[in-house]
This record gives C-alpha cells, structure tokens and sequence, in this order.
C-alpha cells in the first residue's frame, strides 16, 4: 500500500509537472507569435487612455482606433518597401525594374510624412516587417528569377498598396484631426494610382 501511494504521489506530481509545463510552452509561443504591430498598439493605447478624464470615452476609442489604422499603413508601408528593394535587386524587366525604384522613393515620402504625423501626436509607429509582411517577402524571394518572379511582385505589391489605400480612405473619413484626414486622401490618391499603374503594368507582361 505504502509503494502504491508512493507511486501515485510520484504520478501525481508528474502531472502537474508537465501541465506547467504545458502552460509555459503555450505562453513561450504565444509572445514569439505577437506581430511587430501588437507591442506598438498596445503602448499607443495604454498612452491615450491616460489622457485626462476630460475627454470622453467615445473619443478616446475614435483616437485609438485612428491610432491602428495609422500602424497597419505603417506596416504595409515597411512591406512595400521591402518587396520592391528585392524588385529593384531581380527583376528581370526593365519596366518593372524602374516601377520599384519609383515605388521606394513614393513609399519613402509617405512614410517620412507618416512618420512625422505620427510625433506630432505622440505615437508610435512599427519598425520592422509584420508576420503578413515577412510570409509576402519570403514567398518572393523564393519564387524564380524572371518574368514569374516580376508579375509574383506586382501581385504581392498590389495586395498591399490596395490594402494600404483601403486604410489610408478610413483616415480620410474618420480621422480625429485634420491633419489626418488631409494625409489619408493625399495618400490614398496617390495609392489609387499606383494601383492603377501596378495593373497596367501586369498587364503588360502577360
């Protein structure tokens, strides 16, 4: 009797063992999954709720809510850069070999002016590329070089620069300044032709 009860504390603590075990492995990948815009969201929030308990919940939640649209478009932003910096490297025709020269240096003005929104208002911005945006880099970078690897390219700059244009709209309707409200039509204008240009494009190699 005594060795069975020995044997069932023995199994009893194993269990537990490996339930915590269990539990720290799931937090582990839980915290290596969190997307490079989730740490970015949460500091932007956590510095508008602060804010005096003058101002009202519901415009809190419209300035968070900004907030994240302006996060998304900067991580699309650092996606679009990098998918056309790997362009600009493969391409193999010289039309869309000058498109992503042309697309950096447009990503580069929004983004500097993104940027410089962001501080008047006191956010935050990501630095590096989101979960969506490293799987779209990767799987242009392991598709081959030639005219596969050039419309793979305008496809996956189009997804985004589409997206990123859907956002930028949702600033200009519902932006809480007019600062942001005059970025989101500028840039969604912009976005609107370089969809237009990235088809045109397309259509061109096929």
């Amino acid at each position: 009797m005594k060795n069975s009860a020995t044997r069932s504390g023995l199994i009893g603590i194993s269990t537990v063992g490996l339930f915590l075990l269990a539990i720290s492995l799931l937090t582990l990948m839980s915290s290596c999954t969190k997307d490079s815009t989730d740490k970015v969201d949460d500091a932007n929030q956590k510095k508008i709720e602060s804010q005096s308990s003058a101002i009202s919940k519901d415009a809190k939640d419209d300035a968070v809510e900004m907030a994240g649209k302006m996060v998304d478009l900067a991580g699309m932003n650092i996606t679009a850069r990098s998918l056309s910096e790997i362009a600009l490297q493969r391409a193999v025709n010289p039309q869309v070999k000058q498109y992503a020269r042309q697309a950096i240096d447009q990503n580069r003005q929004a983004d500097n002016e993104l940027m410089q929104l962001s501080r008047t208002l006191g956010l935050q911005l990501p630095a590096t590329l989101t979960s969506e945006g490293k799987d779209r880099v990767d799987d242009l970078k392991n598709t081959k070089a030639g005219t596969e690897f050039d419309l793979k390219y305008l496809d996956e700059l189009g997804k985004v620069t589409k997206k990123s244009a859907n956002v930028a709209d949702d600033l200009d309707d519902n932006g809480t300044t007019d600062a942001v409200r005059a970025y989101g039509k500028k840039t969604w204008k912009s976005l609107d032709g370089q969809t237009e240009s990235i088809k045109q494009l397309t259509n061109v190699l096929n």
